[in-house]
């Protein structure tokens, strides 16, 4: 880590002149502090900037006068699996670099090596449905199974389901906070951070121990969406704040996908509005890799083991009939041990079997196809 450079970030990060957003708005219009400090005061001012911005800028950090917090952020740095990555370090994430607000300093917890990994966004609805929550815990299984690395925001719902599925497939995840990547938010997603900490990065602006802020979710939606190629929509209402990260998206030049759902459900019209303004219809997950070539490496797209194929593998005929008799919105093992003429203990060796070859879901009591 360059500690000098660092220091210069950090400090710009919490400048009293600037705060977070014109930090980050001066380096997406500018470039990077080493280019910043070789032009003349007298046009950081012509541009509008401040006499108190212009010398901030132009100044390196004296280590004297750090900040007793400032200081506690390099220490928490210095521990194993953290790092402070600033705008110029060669870890910050590329696609990152190129939006108009990039953040000065990321914090970071867990595996570096996720930023710059081909990264694919999957957001959706903190209420999500039943069945949203099993289409994006399918489809990030399918797309961490083809070799991306699945970035969302460890909310409730949809986040949660998409960061599940990848780290069912043994791939990497990454979530992006909007609190300090210490605070675990929602606290209910205790589990899911630690395994994600193991399998992934955790991600933030905001440094250690910033609480929870309204402010905070929207800022940390564009760093979602500029992380990664694309962003896949899995159940969003008119008014949700995954809409918000298609935004972002569409202004960073980022491919948008959106899963359709039912038309009498209101987490279907966000994804529907998305789709008749032009966003990828998303019914598989190959859907998301055909859009994605090209731009990402094909490598990256190539199924890593046969489980991106269940989808189409092939059944027994009465096994066939079986699955056939799956509804979307779930079975009860009763009602299939019915109609499918099998006793309790049959049914469920299998229903186990399916489950284990990926073609079944089992939430809630119910069981649903995949």
């Amino acid at each position: 880590m360059d500690d000098s450079l660092t220091k210069d970030y950090l400090t710009l990060a919490h400048h009293r002149a600037f705060g977070l957003g014109v930090a980050a708005r001066i380096l997406g219009e500018l470039g990077p502090l080493s280019r910043i400090r070789r032009l003349p005061k007298a046009e950081l001012l012509s541009l509008g900037l401040s006499g108190e911005q212009a010398t901030a800028l132009l100044t390196p950090v004296d280590e004297s006068s750090l900040s007793r917090g400032l200081r506690a952020e390099l220490v928490w740095a210095e521990a194993a699996g953290r790092a402070i990555i600033h705008f110029e370090s060669p870890q910050y994430p590329r696609l990152l670099r190129e939006i108009a607000a990039p953040p000065p300093v990321l914090y970071v917890e867990g595996r570096l090596e996720c930023l710059n990994n081909p990264n694919i966004a999957m957001v959706g609805s903190r209420r999500g449905s039943a069945y949203g929550r099993r289409q994006a815990e399918w489809l990030a299984h399918e797309l961490g199974d083809a070799g991306l690395t699945v970035c969302s925001g460890m909310a409730l719902g949809i986040d949660t389901a998409a960061h599940r599925g990848a780290l069912a497939a043994d791939a990497l995840t990454i979530a992006v906070m909007g609190t300090g990547v210490d605070i675990c938010y929602p606290a209910r997603n205790r589990e899911l951070r630690e395994q994600i900490l193991s399998q992934g990065a955790l991600v933030s602006e905001f440094a250690p121990g910033s609480p929870p802020a309204r402010a905070h979710f929207p800022r940390r939606n564009r760093i979602i969406s500029g992380l990664c190629a694309g962003v896949v929509v899995v159940e969003a209402s008119l008014k949700s704040g995954s809409l918000v990260t298609a935004k972002y998206a569409l202004q960073q030049n980022r491919e948008i996908f959106a899963v359709p759902g039912p038309i009498s459900s209101p987490f279907s019209r966000g994804c529907h509005q998305l789709i008749r303004q032009g966003a990828k219809l998303v019914e598989s997950a190959q859907d998301v890799l055909q859009e994605l070539e090209g731009i990402i490496p094909l490598d990256a797209c190539r199924p890593k083991s046969g489980a991106a194929q269940t989808r189409t593998t092939a059944h027994k005929p009465e096994d066939a009939k079986l699955l056939a008799l799956l509804e979307e919105s779930g079975s009860l093992p009763e009602t299939l041990a019915h109609q499918a003429g099998l006793s309790q203990q049959e049914l469920a060796i299998k229903l186990l079997e399916f489950e284990l070859a990926g073609a079944v879901l089992h939430q809630g009591g119910r069981y649903f196809p995949v």
